[in-house]
């Protein structure tokens, strides 16, 4: 028998409704029917304690430009989550006045580590943005010296903030990618912003639900999943909108796209032949390359690891959606978690070195939260707790921050180290799809 698939059925097992996981070793199998154990619980120490203290004085050169500028390399930091960032008000009218030059014995004063110092001005028809950053105790010279020259000056701070970032960090930073999701009011398409919250654009025009958005590798491609038909279809769009073309409109639900590594492929959900099961389509005309998943239950919305062999996904099969792992060619699954009655939406983390699966969970309170599998450890961490509902969580493109959906209105990033959050979109939304690092 077909499965029959209505819109609240994708939430339920592809959205956000998820159970916490363990904070030990995997448990033995489970009892369908059994009651879960509890989830684990946050226990955060003070979040400033060992952070880097930067500090962002003025921006000199054009003031038409130096107050956008210092809002947008001060906003892309705070979102970063890695850095103490001093407060404006305790720098003397000296130190903001010392333009791009720099006194390290001063700075010491504020207790500045770190000094980030910029100049913005025009230059015929162009933004040309120069930044400095210097190291209290690492003399008066800048560590790190910049220039850069484009149209826009947002591309060219983030760009700056991008190296600072690196140079502080030894990895750079993923300023000017792009988050997709779901907008769930009224208007449901598919809209997307910046990394730090900027330029929210809607890419799609279908006037029917739109749901689960997928980037493609390269960025220029989103897969999701529409109601156009009253069905759910999968669809692709350009990454900067436009018209949207369906790529699979089989009988039953065809939905929670994401692409292979090449971007030649999609592992979907399908369920023409009877059961949502999971399979691997041509990423151009939807043809059925390879049916991965052969059960009686619901298989759905998965995830593939860095090096893609291996995929994780969503199943009943136990008696409640839970996490599962297989080979990326098919292949009998092991269950990851245990813990909490319904755990979904499991996305790889990106970092290769540090395999881990962020996904969301239900606690024992009903509340959905962020939580993150370590494979190595097979521990599980609770990323977000006592703040509504916390669902859908996607990585960065270097895998330091996650983004989720949030019951309180839009979409939150966090950096799971430092716990630091930051809202960078107000809404209501729902699984967003964080896009690949920009070009350099």
């Amino acid at each position: 028998m077909r499965l029959s698939v209505s819109k609240s059925l994708l939430p339920l097992f592809a959205f956000a409704i998820a159970a916490p996981l363990p904070a030990h070793a995997q448990a033995p199998a489970a009892t369908p029917g059994a009651p879960a154990e509890e989830m684990p619980r946050i226990r955060i120490s003070d979040p400033n304690r060992d952070l880097f203290r930067l500090a962002i004085p003025n921006v000199t050169g054009d003031p038409a430009l130096a107050g956008e500028a210092l809002a947008i390399q001060r906003r892309a930091l705070e979102v970063m989550g890695l850095f103490n960032l001093l407060n404006p008000a305790s720098f003397p009218p000296a130190l903001q006045a010392e333009g791009m030059g720099f006194s390290s014995a001063n700075w010491t004063t504020v207790g500045a580590q770190g000094v980030v110092k910029l100049s913005a001005a025009r230059a015929g028809a162009s933004v040309q943005v120069e930044g400095r950053l210097y190291q209290v105790g690492r003399g008066e010279a800048a560590v790190l010296s910049r220039t850069f020259r484009g149209e826009s000056l947002r591309p060219l701070v983030l760009q700056w903030i991008n190296e600072v970032i690196g140079q502080l960090t030894g990895k750079p930073g993923v300023f000017g990618s792009r988050i997709a999701f779901a907008l769930t009011g009224p208007k449901s398409e598919i809209g997307s912003v910046g990394a730090e919250g900027s330029d929210m654009k809607t890419l799609t025009r279908m006037n029917s639900d739109c749901l689960m958005p997928a980037y493609s590798p390269t960025g220029n491609q989103i897969a999701f999943t529409s109601y156009l038909r009253g069905t759910p279809d999968l669809w692709v769009v350009a990454a900067g909108g436009g018209r949207a073309r369906a790529i699979s409109k089989r009988p039953g639900m065809n939905s929670g796209a994401v692409f292979t590594r090449d971007g030649n492929e999609i592992l979907a959900t399908l369920s023409y032949e009877g059961n949502a099961e999971l399979y691997r389509i041509n990423a151009q005309d939807g043809r059925v390359l390879d049916r991965l998943t052969r059960s009686p239950f619901i298989d759905m919305s998965a995830s593939l690891s860095p090096d893609g062999s291996q995929v994780a996904f969503v199943s009943d099969r136990g008696g409640s959606p839970q996490i599962y792992l297989m080979p990326a060619a098919g292949g009998t699954p092991k269950r990851l978690t245990f813990q909490g009655g319904n755990n979904t939406t499991p996305r790889f983390s990106p970092r290769a070195d540090k395999p881990q699966i962020a996904f969301t969970g239900r606690d024992e309170r009903g509340a959905f939260d962020v939580f993150v599998y370590d494979l190595q450890t097979q521990r599980i961490e609770r990323i977000t707790q006592g703040q509504g509902s916390n669902q859908s969580p996607d990585w960065s493109p270097d895998g330091r921050l996650l983004v989720y959906a949030s019951s309180r209105g839009g979409l939150y990033v966090m950096n799971p180290e430092t716990r630091r959050e930051a809202q960078i979109f107000r809404g209501r939304v729902n699984s967003p799809s964080w896009g690949p690092a920009p070009r350099p």
